[in-house]
Protein backbone atom coordinates (compact mmCIF):
# COMPACT_ATOMS: atom_id res chain seq x y z
CA UNK A 1 0.00 0.00 0.00
CA UNK A 2 2.80 2.46 0.59
CA UNK A 3 3.90 3.17 -3.31
CA UNK A 4 0.29 3.90 -3.96
CA UNK A 5 0.06 6.24 -1.02
CA UNK A 6 3.19 7.58 -2.30
CA UNK A 7 1.84 8.19 -5.95
CA UNK A 8 -0.78 9.57 -4.61
CA UNK A 9 0.63 11.99 -2.27
CA UNK A 10 3.22 12.95 -5.33
CA UNK A 11 1.39 13.07 -8.45
CA UNK A 12 -2.40 13.69 -6.97
CA UNK A 13 -0.73 16.22 -4.09
CA UNK A 14 -3.38 14.07 -1.38
CA UNK A 15 -3.42 15.34 2.16
CA UNK A 16 -4.91 12.15 3.31
CA UNK A 17 -1.99 9.66 2.00
CA UNK A 18 0.46 12.00 3.79
CA UNK A 19 -1.54 11.79 6.92
CA UNK A 20 -1.78 7.82 6.23
CA UNK A 21 1.79 7.40 5.55
CA UNK A 22 2.62 9.25 9.00
CA UNK A 23 -0.30 7.67 10.88
CA UNK A 24 1.57 3.79 9.99
CA UNK A 25 5.07 5.31 10.63
CA UNK A 26 6.77 3.48 14.14
CA UNK A 27 5.36 5.96 16.79
CA UNK A 28 2.39 6.97 14.62
CA UNK A 29 2.52 10.41 13.33
CA UNK A 30 4.21 12.71 15.74
CA UNK A 31 7.18 10.44 15.00
CA UNK A 32 6.76 11.23 11.76
CA UNK A 33 6.94 14.46 12.09
CA UNK A 34 9.46 14.71 14.40
CA UNK A 35 11.70 12.62 11.81
CA UNK A 36 10.43 15.22 9.23
CA UNK A 37 11.92 18.15 11.16
CA UNK A 38 15.03 15.80 12.15
CA UNK A 39 15.88 15.91 8.33
CA UNK A 40 15.45 19.60 7.89
CA UNK A 41 18.40 20.06 10.13
CA UNK A 42 20.20 17.25 8.87
CA UNK A 43 19.77 18.71 5.23
CA UNK A 44 21.19 21.87 6.59
CA UNK A 45 16.96 23.48 6.02
CA UNK A 46 17.56 25.63 8.65
CA UNK A 47 14.19 28.12 7.44
CA UNK A 48 12.07 25.10 7.44
CA UNK A 49 9.83 23.93 10.33
CA UNK A 50 7.42 21.46 9.58
CA UNK A 51 3.95 20.96 11.74
CA UNK A 52 2.25 18.26 9.81
CA UNK A 53 2.59 15.88 7.18
CA UNK A 54 0.62 17.69 4.77
CA UNK A 55 2.08 21.08 4.19
CA UNK A 56 -1.53 22.15 5.41
CA UNK A 57 -1.09 23.49 9.08
CA UNK A 58 -0.54 27.32 9.65
CA UNK A 59 2.78 26.65 11.43
CA UNK A 60 4.52 24.87 8.69
CA UNK A 61 7.56 27.53 7.25
CA UNK A 62 10.23 27.39 4.80
CA UNK A 63 11.28 30.05 2.47
CA UNK A 64 12.44 29.46 -1.66
CA UNK A 65 16.08 29.05 -0.84
CA UNK A 66 14.99 25.67 1.57
CA UNK A 67 12.46 24.43 -1.11
CA UNK A 68 14.98 24.56 -4.19
CA UNK A 69 17.58 22.41 -1.73
CA UNK A 70 14.59 20.03 -0.79
CA UNK A 71 14.07 19.37 -4.39
CA UNK A 72 17.71 18.93 -5.44
CA UNK A 73 17.81 15.95 -2.30
CA UNK A 74 14.44 15.05 -3.95
CA UNK A 75 15.88 14.30 -6.98
CA UNK A 76 18.99 12.20 -5.95
CA UNK A 77 16.16 9.48 -4.80
CA UNK A 78 14.58 7.49 -8.16
CA UNK A 79 11.71 6.33 -6.63
CA UNK A 80 10.66 10.24 -6.15
CA UNK A 81 11.75 11.38 -9.56
CA UNK A 82 9.84 8.40 -10.97
CA UNK A 83 6.70 8.99 -9.38
CA UNK A 84 6.51 12.65 -9.15
CA UNK A 85 6.98 12.99 -13.07
CA UNK A 86 4.01 10.63 -14.08
CA UNK A 87 1.39 12.36 -15.41
CA UNK A 88 -1.19 10.43 -13.77
CA UNK A 89 -2.09 7.37 -11.89
CA UNK A 90 -4.42 4.87 -12.18
CA UNK A 91 -6.01 2.85 -8.95
CA UNK A 92 -8.40 -0.02 -9.34
CA UNK A 93 -10.94 -0.56 -6.63
CA UNK A 94 -13.95 -3.02 -6.29
CA UNK A 95 -17.38 -1.58 -6.24
CA UNK A 96 -20.62 -3.80 -6.08
CA UNK A 97 -18.76 -6.70 -7.80
CA UNK A 98 -17.04 -4.66 -10.17
CA UNK A 99 -13.74 -3.24 -10.71
CA UNK A 100 -13.77 0.44 -10.82
CA UNK A 101 -10.69 2.50 -11.99
CA UNK A 102 -9.61 5.89 -10.92
CA UNK A 103 -7.75 8.33 -12.28
CA UNK A 104 -6.17 10.38 -10.76
CA UNK A 105 -4.21 13.30 -12.70
CA UNK A 106 -1.29 15.22 -11.42
CA UNK A 107 -1.13 18.47 -9.84
CA UNK A 108 1.78 19.70 -12.00
CA UNK A 109 0.23 17.84 -14.99
CA UNK A 110 0.06 21.71 -17.48
CA UNK A 111 3.90 21.69 -16.35
CA UNK A 112 4.90 18.01 -17.34
CA UNK A 113 2.72 18.34 -20.41
CA UNK A 114 4.89 21.31 -21.17
CA UNK A 115 8.62 20.67 -20.51
CA UNK A 116 9.55 16.91 -21.20
CA UNK A 117 12.72 17.43 -19.30
CA UNK A 118 11.34 17.78 -15.85
CA UNK A 119 13.11 15.23 -13.48
CA UNK A 120 11.04 16.09 -10.00
CA UNK A 121 7.83 18.25 -9.65
CA UNK A 122 6.13 19.07 -6.61
CA UNK A 123 2.99 21.78 -6.31
CA UNK A 124 1.27 23.06 -3.10
CA UNK A 125 -1.41 25.29 -2.15
CA UNK A 126 -2.56 26.72 1.39
CA UNK A 127 -4.23 30.05 1.41
CA UNK A 128 -1.17 31.67 2.52
CA UNK A 129 1.59 30.11 0.26
CA UNK A 130 -0.97 30.47 -2.60
CA UNK A 131 0.23 28.53 -5.99
CA UNK A 132 3.72 27.28 -5.56
CA UNK A 133 5.99 24.34 -7.48
CA UNK A 134 9.45 23.30 -7.18
CA UNK A 135 11.05 21.76 -10.03
CA UNK A 136 14.46 20.13 -10.99
CA UNK A 137 14.96 20.11 -14.83
CA UNK A 138 17.61 18.72 -16.64
CA UNK A 139 18.99 20.30 -20.10
CA UNK A 140 22.00 19.95 -21.67
CA UNK A 141 23.34 17.47 -19.21
CA UNK A 142 22.49 20.52 -16.18
CA UNK A 143 20.04 20.63 -13.91
CA UNK A 144 18.17 24.08 -12.54
CA UNK A 145 15.93 23.94 -9.42
CA UNK A 146 12.71 25.96 -10.27
CA UNK A 147 10.97 27.35 -6.99
CA UNK A 148 7.46 29.25 -7.64
CA UNK A 149 6.14 30.80 -4.35
CA UNK A 150 2.95 32.53 -3.87
CA UNK A 151 1.44 32.37 -7.41
CA UNK A 152 -2.19 34.09 -7.05
CA UNK A 153 -3.95 31.25 -9.19
CA UNK A 154 -2.55 28.32 -11.28
CA UNK A 155 -2.18 30.38 -14.61
CA UNK A 156 0.08 32.71 -13.42
CA UNK A 157 2.42 29.36 -11.23
CA UNK A 158 2.34 27.57 -14.96
CA UNK A 159 3.32 31.26 -17.18
CA UNK A 160 5.65 31.58 -14.29
CA UNK A 161 7.67 28.23 -14.75
CA UNK A 162 7.62 29.12 -18.68
CA UNK A 163 8.89 32.02 -18.54
CA UNK A 164 11.99 30.84 -16.38
CA UNK A 165 12.14 27.67 -18.27
CA UNK A 166 12.21 29.99 -21.58
CA UNK A 167 14.17 32.24 -20.90
CA UNK A 168 16.69 30.98 -18.10
CA UNK A 169 16.57 27.03 -18.78
CA UNK A 170 16.22 26.26 -22.45
CA UNK A 171 19.06 26.25 -24.84
CA UNK A 172 17.53 29.18 -26.87
CA UNK A 173 19.25 28.04 -30.49
CA UNK A 174 17.07 24.86 -29.68
CA UNK A 175 13.80 26.89 -28.58
CA UNK A 176 13.78 28.47 -32.02
CA UNK A 177 13.90 25.00 -33.81
CA UNK A 178 10.92 23.61 -31.99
Amino acid sequence: ALPILLEAMLIKSDNAAAETIAADYPGGRTAFIEKMNWYAKEWELPKTKFEDPSGLGKQNLSTARDVANMMHIASGYWLITDISTKKQMALETKYKKKIRTIKLEHTSGNILFTFDNILVSKTGLTSAAKWCVGLVAEQNKQQYVIVVLGSPNKAERLKTVKDIMYNHVLDQNLQHTK
